[in-house]
């Protein structure tokens, strides 16, 4: 699982369109003032997006019991994960084609039990680096060959008495201004490419209808009710 333990989730799906190889791509780089602010922007998020998760897991603590308090965690995750991933993206990148084969009920209960697995994962793991400090340090701009700017925030996840981790965050612009994480890559393992090979394994192995049926039978109940 890693030394941060985030391994089993999170799309290699960025790394196709590092390069500008078109026209179009290389009419999107910003100018240097531009980039300047795009980068400092994107810091900032991922400290703040750090700084929140190890928040919320300390506010939860005082809670004598264990059951309430991982609901707690869970419930502020889901906010987390919903307001700052992409996780529609990120669910349909990680079945590849087979989501087009999805009809348009399936796609939704897909889309809703890769969001409850996502938060049970993130929120148990999190859980037990209530001591960690995220520390951001830098960012990069790549502009993909389809003209879009992806950004690159680098950290590292600090714990005490124990080796930093290595954490890059992938990110993208939407159309409203907003940034939305696609990727996070651990000590240069991505989490959605390793959840799209997990995905495909099993699919290869059960067929489409029968991993379906048994994601949504491990991830489909709804989360939110309990909370």
């Amino acid at each position: 699982m890693g030394k941060f333990g985030l391994r089993i989730v999170i799309p290699l799906m960025l790394i196709c369109g590092l390069n500008v190889v078109s026209a179009k791509a290389k009419e999107s780089v910003p100018t240097a003032a531009e980039e300047t602010k795009i980068k400092k922007d994107a810091e900032r998020f991922i400290q703040s997006l750090g700084d929140e998760a190890i928040k919320v897991i300390n506010a939860a603590e005082v809670i004598k019991s264990q059951e309430q308090r991982e609901l707690q965690v869970r419930s502020k995750f889901r906010k987390l994960l919903k307001g700052n991933f992409a996780l529609e993206d990120i669910a349909r990148y990680s079945l590849g084609s087979f989501y087009k084969e999805l009809s348009a009920e399936e796609k939704q209960n897909f889309l809703r039990c890769f969001e409850n697995m996502l938060v049970k994962v993130y929120s148990s793991n999190f859980s037990a680096y209530k001591t960690a400090k995220l520390l951001v340090t830098g960012a990069k701009i790549k502009v993909t060959n389809r003209g879009k700017q992806q950004i690159l925030v680098y950290s590292n996840i600090m714990v005490p008495n124990k080796a930093g981790v290595n954490v890059t965050w992938s990110i993208f612009p939407t159309e409203g201004g907003d940034l939305k994480v696609y990727d996070v890559v651990i000590d240069n393992v991505s989490i959605s490419g390793s959840q799209r090979s997990e995905f495909m394994s099993q699919i290869s192995k059960k067929g489409l209808k029968r991993f379906l049926a048994d994601f949504r039978k491990k991830y489909g109940q709804n989360e939110e009710q309990k909370q």
